[in-house]
């Protein structure tokens, strides 16, 4: 009789566990979804710079307050949360333009302890028009600040460098989407880029 008990209760804790709805499992990792933005492009042109270029209709320009020696411009892309910012120089001569040049060098080699990878392109390759010359730099890796970078300059007393920066801690594996977009336009600023004549 006590057997029987045992295993009756045995039994009935057994049906008791069973369910017809699946168990439940945890959700797997994933990220938000991304809505990017058209690639429609709009001139940059004002009368205290230098140089045109066009940048995304989704984005917008700031030129905070300039020093003596440098003129920051700033393309905000608010809904991405990021900017590129370009810093635009006045080299007094060639001695001058090749300090530039290093400098921005060890800007760009300052980034390669969290990099896992860096690509370089001359703006030749990128289609750059005649007396644009510069270097576009893909800075690959998960956390590092700037994804990509580039320079120009033509090679007499104008240079201006340029880099993407998110305004967050990104994780850059899942903003990637937003990395090539914005890259995109890059090119586009690269391949319209135009210094003004008579400067």
């Amino acid at each position: 009789m006590r057997n029987y008990l045992l295993w009756s209760l045995l039994v009935l804790l057994l049906a008791g566990c069973h369910s017809d709805k699946e168990a439940e499992q945890p959700k797997p990792v994933g990220y938000f979804r991304l809505e990017l933005p058209s690639q429609e492009y709009q001139k940059f042109d004002t009368a205290v710079l230098p140089f045109t270029f066009d940048y995304s209709r989704s984005a917008y320009y700031e030129v905070p307050k300039s020093s003596d020696t440098a003129t920051w411009v700033l393309i905000h892309y608010p809904k991405q949360n990021a900017s590129i910012e370009m810093l635009y120089k006045w080299a007094k001569d060639s001695a001058d333009l090749t300090r530039l040049m290093l400098a921005d060098r060890d800007f760009v080699e300052f980034h390669y302890q969290k990099a896992s990878g860096v690509t370089t392109r001359d703006f030749r390759e990128l289609g750059a028009k005649e007396h644009v010359n510069g270097l576009f730099y893909d800075i690959y890796g998960k956390e590092v600040a700037c994804p990509f970078h580039y320079w120009m300059t033509d090679e007499q007393h104008n240079f201006m460098r340029a880099t993407l920066y998110f305004h967050f801690t990104p994780n850059n594996d899942s903003v990637q989407p937003v990395i090539n977009s914005i890259r995109e336009d890059a090119l586009r600023m690269i391949q319209t880029f135009e210094w003004k004549k008579n400067e």
